[in-house]
């Protein structure tokens, strides 16, 4: 693949997380055990895991402008080995943050966010020409109209088209044609289609574009559905105290893995691991300090 790396298309946050042992009373004060501070968002999160997994630098088209907080976002992505392509380049607006106490006792977290919902940047001509040098785009459906364009340009180039579907967002509609693979939480349900029968996810998407899908299930396992395979993946079971972010590292390790082979199945076990391996640790970046290449490479 030479020089080519990927494209993570969507959400940028600052993450304030405190970890405490139990979720605080209401009106108490709580003295923390641990505290992350960073960059956040599912394409961000994606983007960074992966960074320092594959080694290269990845781009990642998000709105971030000008604000004293955009800067925090800015530093700590370019920290971690992402290059960031500002949609907002001369917004004044406050990037969104998150508020996250994570209860470690029961490795639960409770979040607080506007999750980039005033912020409508436009589509970008220089942002879809970075397809032209990709190897892979994920999206993560914020942000609608430039991920649109982003997905068109992608399929135009013949470049696999990664959706990170949490639930279901009106632009859903627009983008699954374009997409060639869907991972999806458990959550994610289009309209029609049951709740509680991944049979019937699994028939809608397909007939709306993905070839391939998966479903999450937390710390359960993930199931796929691709041309002639149905299966499951297995999830390892950790001792888990934050799940902080844990399906968009989930995400970014499939990119890795699926550039390398283009294996679904063996990708997404693959990264399922690396996800796995990222809720014993407090925030979305101290796992990369006790990863083993060699363990999962």
């Amino acid at each position: 693949m030479g020089s080519r790396s990927a494209v993570f298309a969507g959400l940028s946050t600052l993450d304030l997380a405190y970890a405490v042992d139990r979720y605080p009373a209401e009106d108490s004060k709580t003295q923390a055990a641990d505290l992350f501070l960073g960059a956040g968002g599912p394409a961000a999160n994606a983007a960074v895991t992966y960074a320092f997994l594959s080694g290269r630098t990845p781009r990642l088209v998000t709105a971030l402008g000008k604000h004293a907080l955009a800067e925090l976002i800015r530093g700590d992505l370019r920290q971690h080995g992402v290059a960031e392509h500002d949609l907002t380049p001369d917004g004044d607006q406050q990037p969104p943050v998150s508020s996250i106490i994570v209860a470690t006792a029961a490795a639960t977290r409770t979040i607080v966010s506007l999750d980039g919902s005033r912020i409508h940047p436009a589509p970008s001509d220089a942002a879809a020409e970075l397809l032209g040098a990709a190897s892979i785009l994920l999206v993560d459906g914020h942000y609608p109209e430039p991920a649109v364009r982003l997905a068109a340009a992608a399929r135009e180039a013949g470049v696999p088209v990664v959706l990170d579907a949490g639930r279901w967002r009106p632009v859903h509609a627009e983008l699954l044609p374009l997409v060639d693979i869907a991972i999806c939480s458990s959550g994610f349900v289009p309209p029609g289609a049951q709740a509680d029968s991944t049979d019937d996810v699994f028939a809608h998407l397909h007939a709306a574009g993905p070839a391939r899908v998966a479903i999450s299930h937390g710390g359960r396992a993930i199931e796929y559905s691709m041309p002639g395979a149905r299966g499951e993946v297995p999830v390892p079971s950790v001792a888990a105290i934050d799940t902080l972010g844990a399906g968009d590292i989930l995400h970014g390790a499939f990119c890795h893995f699926y550039d390398r082979d283009t294996d679904f199945p063996l990708a997404l076990r693959r990264a399922a691991e690396v996800a796995a391996l990222s809720c014993r640790f407090v925030g979305t970046r101290e796992w990369m300090r006790h990863f083993d290449f060699q363990s999962i490479l």
